[in-house]
């Protein structure tokens, strides 16, 4: 019995030191609803961007729909940048959205028992 003791112990023992954190960058696009006034187009883009800098980090980590097998950590946005797209949804009629472009990056673990 001391024997399967020590033998589980020292399997769980080296499971554990396998098991290191590592950085996993990405990005994800968003898009507004389309708007006359191209000003009003990157008025909401940059009112998107503000608001996703407001979340929390488990909020954050649910906008940008991250997945991951463990859990997620220290959740930032590298970079941001907002564009315009135009459009015309019918002849002669042009729209414009903003286009937000979310750089991010997370810590979770890696585990590579090999």
């Amino acid at each position: 019995m001391k024997k399967i003791i020590t033998i589980v112990g020292a399997l769980l023992i080296s499971s554990s030191v396998f098991a290191a954190s590592q950085v996993i960058h990405s990005d994800k696009n968003f898009s507004t609803d389309a708007f006359t006034e191209k000003s009003q187009a990157y008025d909401a883009g940059f009112n998107y961007l503000d608001a996703l800098k407001g979340l929390s980090d488990v909020e954050l980590t649910h906008k940008l729909l991250v997945i991951s097998q463990s859990p997620v950590k220290d959740i930032k946005i590298d970079n941001a940048k907002v564009s315009i797209e135009e459009f015309a949804q019918t002849r002669g009629q042009l729209a414009y959205r903003a286009v937000i472009d979310v750089d991010y990056h997370f810590t979770t673990l890696k585990t590579d028992n090999h």
